[in-house]
């Protein structure tokens, strides 16, 4: 990693707070959901292409997104979307997420600090029925320290790769309860702005005010947060 060629503290990456996200999370979808979704609604393509080499990851074999900004226009998509998905073969699931906090966390050198967390993850129970929200930590892969993503992985977080507009990205994630990611947030957070070492940094809380599930299991979802041991 050479970060001389290129000036890492002119860069910034866009943030969206205060929108709603819609995902859809596929193992399935047929070629006329899918044309019905994109271009009806206006989903794109947000498929993540791989993950960290040696951990555990939770990708979905599809993923699209679409990001609007009032909660009535929110509301209209999410009833439409569920409207198709129920009258097709759609297999996953739906999310559909309100965005409070996304914030920039701009480059600086990386310092080589302890993690000042550890999380323990579980699969959610059927009784839980959908994790609350989550945290995303995203920023450039090749830019970025890759001895940071290794220290937050094995702390807890678990991780994908997505192309972007400027390269491919790492995105690490956290889901679980609102108590638990409230008291991940500040912590995280002021770690990464300490340690340095991430590019195009971004780190946002997605909170589901709307879910949907179909033909799958809370065993299929991804592991949310048991417990957060802080030092």
């Amino acid at each position: 990693m050479n970060t001389n060629q290129f000036d890492v503290t002119s860069e910034v990456e866009a943030t969206q707070p205060k929108i709603f996200h819609l995902h859809i999370d596929a193992q399935h979808m047929s070629k006329d959901f899918y044309e019905q979704v994109t271009k009806e609604l206006n989903f794109y393509d947000s498929n993540f292409n791989g993950h960290p080499e040696g951990y555990q990851h939770f990708e979905p074999q599809r993923h699209l997104t679409l990001k609007v900004l009032d909660k009535k226009d929110f509301e209209e998509k999410w009833e439409r979307l569920t409207a198709l998905a129920d009258n097709s073969d759609f297999r996953g699931y739906l999310e559909g997420e309100y965005i409070p906090f996304d914030d920039f966390i701009p480059y600086k050198k990386y310092s080589d600090l302890p993690v000042p967390f550890s999380i323990e993850r579980r699969k959610l129970s059927e009784e839980e029925g959908f994790r609350q929200t989550e945290i995303h930590l995203t920023f450039e892969k090749d830019k970025s320290n890759p001895h940071l993503v290794k220290k937050l992985l094995d702390a807890g977080l678990y991780g994908a790769y997505i192309p972007k507009k400027h390269g491919t990205f790492v995105v690490l994630t956290a889901q679980g309860r609102i108590k638990e990611i409230s008291q991940l947030w500040s912590v995280l957070k002021n770690y990464v702005e300490e340690s340095g070492g991430t590019y195009r940094c971004t780190m946002k809380e997605e909170r589901a005010i709307r879910y949907k599930v179909y033909g799958v299991t809370n065993s299929d979802m991804p592991e949310v947060i048991e417990e957060i041991h802080f030092s």
